[in-house]
């Protein structure tokens, strides 16, 4: 859906209306304008058909107006849903759910997994063109980034964290070590949680932090602004080799 398709006015109606929080996961972080019926389809780029969502959520938002409304928006996960219906997984909650609106379950089961295998096709579609176009997909942001008018800008204070973590490691410092001084330091991941060794570890071998992305196996230049430059982060791998750990090496020319 086209954020860009909105006026500044209906932009800020929806923001207000929303009290300027994703009206799926009550985030503040990211927010993006929402078609409920896409343009394609006849919907036109008014407030009635105007929400507010989070980046994640505005990603993969169902193009079923029922599902949007009824589904999608009632639940910010399936954990969520899982949860509520105190059951077991995915499946037993979508039984309660169709019998709690009134719809056999394998007609809903049928909807989910259609409008999600075609909302599945359009995302990689779309992946794909951003690539091509400003060289990252935009669907997953990484700490110490935004997404702002179609390209990764930088996040002055998240940057700081990242240059901490890589230099932290340099100086000899443990994951285990990195993760105690940012929890410590009431320092939030980027879904504002605690931080794990596996998200330091991620930090520290994607090379968009050199100015590169990594899509479907393959290295490109990105159009962003690198926080590291290359030979820091092939020092970080060189590094993540000789303590025992899997680097990542890319060939950036």
């Amino acid at each position: 859906m086209r954020t860009e398709d909105f006026t500044l006015f209906v932009k800020k109606c929806a923001l207000e209306q929303a009290n300027y929080l994703c009206e799926r996961r009550w985030t503040i972080n990211n927010l993006e304008f929402h078609h409920k019926t896409s343009i394609s389809n006849g919907g036109g780029s008014t407030i009635e058909n105007c929400i507010v969502l989070c980046h994640n959520c505005h990603n993969i938002a169902p193009k079923d107006l029922f599902l949007l409304d009824n589904y999608f928006l009632r639940f910010s996960s399936v954990k969520e849903m899982i949860k509520h219906y105190n059951v077991n997984n995915e499946d037993e909650a979508i039984r309660l759910f169709s019998k709690e609106i009134g719809i056999e379950y394998e007609v809903m089961k049928k909807r989910i997994e259609e409008d999600s295998k075609s909302h599945i096709d359009t995302i990689k579609q779309g992946m794909k063109k951003r690539v091509k176009e400003i060289g990252h997909s935009g669907f997953n942001i990484p700490f110490g980034y935004h997404y702002y008018n179609g390209i990764l800008k930088k996040n002055s204070k998240e940057e700081k964290v990242v240059k901490d973590i890589v230099r932290w490691y340099l100086e000899g410092k443990s994951l285990s070590e990195i993760v105690k001084m940012l929890n410590s330091g009431n320092i939030r991941s980027k879904r504002g949680g605690l931080w794990a060794k596996k998200t330091i570890s991620t930090i520290l071998k994607n090379p968009v932090y050199c100015g590169y992305h990594r899509f479907e196996g393959k290295i490109t230049e990105g159009r962003h602004k690198k926080i590291i430059d290359e030979m820091t982060f092939n020092k970080v791998q060189n590094l993540i080799g000789k303590m025992g750990g899997r680097p990542n090496f890319y060939n950036f020319r």
